[in-house]
């Protein structure tokens, strides 16, 4: 399989983590266009005065309140359907992330935007069939802090039904230490 790094505009691989971010937010979600632009204003009205230097607003900023708070929950807190389009749009956005080749918005993608769908079971198992490869792959991963269904169907031992989160024996003691 190609990276989509390998894919990458050159021009893109020459800018900062937020920036690329940016960029893909903008192209995937233009409806938040109007909130990126606000949250960069709030940063203007914060950088020091007499600084000419354009703003940049954090990567891991526009993961959590662009994409997380202003796309990905509220798609997940509709009921009782996903919207389907929007939803593939997010992972499609999640895979390219996810692709990038970055390792700094790898672990982004982990602590912003798969915790939180791995930290509530129900959002992953409305999103779950959505995910491309290489986001179960990130699952997959970050398995060892939950007990997660990864694909449809899981079991317990026991043959029940996997349906909630808990987590695992080995974070716990972990914590314990």
């Amino acid at each position: 399989m190609v990276e989509i790094s390998e894919n990458m505009d050159p021009e893109d691989r020459a800018i900062t983590d937020s920036a690329l971010i940016r960029k893909m937010l903008w192209g995937y979600f233009p409806e938040q266009r109007d909130a990126v632009l606000a949250l960069e204003k709030d940063e203007q009205e914060y950088a020091p005065p007499g600084d000419s230097a354009p703003v940049q607003v954090g990567a891991y900023t526009l993961a959590s309140e662009i994409f997380v708070q202003g796309v990905l929950a509220p798609l997940l807190a509709s009921a009782p359907e996903l919207d389907e389009e929007l939803a593939q749009r997010c992972a499609d956005f999640l895979e390219c992330l996810l692709g990038s080749g970055r390792a700094s918005i790898h672990e982004m993608v982990s602590i912003r935007i798969t915790d939180h769908l791995l930290g509530y079971p129900e959002n992953w198992e409305k999103f779950r069939v959505y995910a491309g490869n290489l986001l179960l792959g990130e699952v997959r991963e970050r398995q060892r802090y939950y007990e997660i269904p990864i694909d449809r169907g899981d079991q317990t031992e026991d043959g029940g039904a996997v349906d909630h989160l808990q987590v695992s024996d080995a974070v716990l003691d972990a914590d314990a230490s």
